[in-house]
């Protein structure tokens, strides 16, 4: 669901795991973070080109806490 999203904000195949990568930085860095805090770090890391809305932002946010108790599970 989250590369579907991130394909139609325009970002080709081949970049949204260097992507994916930033945003994961990005809300790492800041649990706490919001949608502005992370277009604005996103620019700051070179991904002018693109702005994420809310709803693409807790997809994400979502599949990030999902994989972290995938590994604390396993």
């Amino acid at each position: 669901m989250l590369v579907d999203c991130l394909e139609a904000k325009g970002l080709e195949k081949d970049t949204i795991p260097s992507f994916v990568r930033s945003m994961r930085i990005c809300i790492d860095t800041d649990p706490k973070v919001n949608l502005l805090k992370v277009n604005r770090q996103l620019q700051f890391l070179g991904w002018n080109n693109i702005e994420l809305d809310y709803h693409t932002l807790q997809i994400a946010i979502a599949c990030f806490e999902a994989e972290s108790l995938t590994k604390i599970c396993a």
